[in-house]
């Protein structure tokens, strides 16, 4: 299991582990507000009650990147009122362009609300609200793929070296090269060390460990240490160091 602090060795459970669970609360509230208004939607269509409303005013809305100051599609967005046997209900809604070029202000629109839960409404022209419960649920599915696909591989490599060290076979290894690598943990560049074995069928191999700039330190090219490797597979390898 990997420890609390993340090292060379555990930083793929750590990387996999954050993308999946920032992912995955995404991914629940899309669903839900998925449910939630496709739920809505049959109601209105099965027990939505029709009324005319008025119109009370018409904007539209655009924000751009402060980077690239390219300016998104507008939002066309319309507000309104209609009155329900338990009072007036105001209302906000957004409309498609030829929608909201014919609602004109103070004048009637028509809107389909429910009788128990006046808050919920759709009027003439409204967009789709599928759009946010997507964006969520598609945000959500990917992190939380990556995420869970990251986290799998690293279970399964740990189990790996965890079984060879039991049962791999043991070879001297030869350090190649020590370098830095791809990572960096809290900013520090992480460390590679280059290793050459060879095999009981006499086949050479290179293998690969990553490690912390504190342990790099302590190798060179030429030193010499202990590997365990699959038998069957010779070229999975372990380093298990200092011979």
């Amino acid at each position: 299991m990997p420890s609390f602090a993340i090292t060379p060795k555990n930083f793929w459970f750590w990387f996999g582990g954050i993308l999946f669970f920032c992912g995955l609360p995404f991914l629940i509230v899309g669903l839900y507000l998925g449910i939630q208004h496709g739920d809505v939607s049959k109601r209105l269509d099965a027990e939505g009650r029709a009324v005319e409303g008025m119109v009370l005013t018409k904007s539209v809305r655009s924000s751009s990147s402060s980077s690239s100051q390219r300016k998104s599609s507008p939002t066309y967005e319309v507000t309104f009122r209609f009155l329900t046997p338990e009072g007036l209900v105001n209302g906000t809604a957004q409309v498609t362009r030829e929608a909201w070029d014919q609602f004109v202000e103070r004048e009637p629109l028509g809107i389909t609300y429910l009788p128990d839960d006046p808050q919920r409404y759709r009027i003439e022209g409204q967009t789709s609200g599928w759009i946010l419960p997507g964006v969520f649920t598609g945000l959500g599915s990917i992190f939380t793929l990556i995420g869970g696909f990251i986290l799998l591989n690293a279970r399964n490599q740990s189990r790996a070296k965890e079984r060879l060290q039991r049962e791999g076979l043991t070879a001297e290894g030869t350090v190649v090269e020590v370098r830095p690598g791809t990572i960096r943990i809290n900013r520090v560049q992480q460390w590679n060390l280059h290793y050459r074995y060879q095999d009981n069928q006499g086949k050479f191999h290179i293998g690969k460990i990553p490690l912390s700039p504190e342990e790099a330190e302590g190798w060179k090219e030429g030193d010499t240490g202990r590997v365990r490797y699959d038998g069957r597979r010779p070229q999975k390898s372990i380093w298990m160091g200092k011979s």
